[in-house]
């Protein structure tokens, strides 16, 4: 394989590429254009933040919802999709993050938050009273680049918002002035998204499937299918047995424009406590290997937590130290290592 610069160039050619560049940066901006190799190198755990889910991180492949991008968590409805933004709030404040919710459902209240982990004291909750304000905060807390999680529940309450007023101050886009708010919102808030630390996290209500239609529609149409970098559709599976409203759920990745789409994660979500992260931690570590039999049960590097799996779920939960251990060595296990 040749090596970066080896190929011949025309020197005539050559002299002409730095003028056209420069009429681009002056046009456009610097840094419209580059070489890949002056690309400012990104550091692989700054990359996503993380959902709450060890086994959803690892379907992804990026270790969480990516920075700087729009997921969508989709699914019918009552199949836990803001319990799983709720978590996902609360597993990147404990990861040390500043986080927000627009709550254009004002469905958010502080028990269901603080029940899911979430720290009340520096949670930000905005409640919107139109569709327009709700993009609109969401585009500015975006563009502040001083969060690191902005969830959004839901995409599909804005159709029961009012529009919003007709002709908004200066500092609301004119972009969102005409129809299709919606379409015209996501593109000024993908953009506003570009190159932030702030990953954008929004839940939306599927369709139900029809035969000459795409799988896996949502509100938002074909203008959402396109903005959104990553989609997580949520199926749910059964009730957890001996946990009175309980639910299993399946997570799959439908669309993944920075990895490979097609990977898929089962969690717990459990009324009291949201997502049951022990009880997955627990049953992804048995299955891959990482807890051993030992004198008194299962041991995990010499340290023993049950012999039962409800035993082991209970040493998890109770030490959230050695719970990160497990988790840490999971993440760092390959993506098509088997763990479920």
């Amino acid at each position: 394989m040749p090596m970066p610069g080896a190929f011949p160039v025309d020197p005539r050619r050559a002299r002409r590429l730095p003028v056209v560049l420069a009429a681009l940066e002056a046009r456009f901006g610097a840094g419209v254009v580059r070489r890949l190799r002056d690309a400012p190198a990104r550091d692989p755990a700054a990359r996503a933040v993380p959902s709450g889910s060890v086994g959803l991180d690892r379907a992804i492949g990026t270790g969480g919802f990516p920075r700087g991008h729009l997921t969508e968590i989709l699914g019918p409805e009552s199949s836990g999709k803001t319990t799983l933004l709720h978590a996902a709030l609360a597993a990147t404040q404990r990861a040390g993050g500043l986080v927000a919710l627009v709550d254009a459902e004002d469905g958010a209240d502080g028990a269901s938050l603080a029940a899911a982990g979430c720290d009340l004291d520096t949670l930000l909750v905005v409640r919107p009273t139109s569709a327009r304000d709700a993009l609109l905060v969401a585009i500015i807390l975006a563009r502040c680049g001083g969060l690191d999680l902005l969830g959004f529940a839901s995409l599909a309450a804005l159709r029961d918002l009012p529009a919003g007023t007709r002709h908004p101050r200066p500092i609301e886009h004119a972009a969102l002035e005409t129809a299709g708010l919606l379409t015209r919102g996501l593109r000024v808030l993908t953009a506003a998204l570009k190159d932030s630390p702030t990953a954008l996290v929004a839940t939306n209500r599927a369709q139900p499937d029809a035969p000459d239609a795409p799988p896996h529609r949502s509100t938002g149409g074909l203008a959402l299918r396109h903005f959104a970098a990553l989609r997580v559709a949520v199926t749910p599976l059964a009730s957890v047995p001996g946990i009175d409203g309980g639910l299993r759920v399946r997570l799959t990745v439908v669309k993944h424009k920075l990895g490979v789409g097609g990977g898929r994660a089962e969690v717990d979500l459990v009324p009291e406590g949201g997502l049951d992260r022990a009880e997955e931690l627990a049953r992804l570590a048995l299955a891959a290997g990482l807890l051993v039999p030992g004198p008194y049960g299962v041991d995990y590097e010499g340290t023993p937590l049950g012999s039962t799996p409800a035993a082991i779920r209970r040493r998890l939960a109770a030490d959230p130290a050695l719970a990160d251990a497990v988790r840490a060595t999971l993440l760092a296990l390959p993506t098509n290592a088997r763990v479920a």
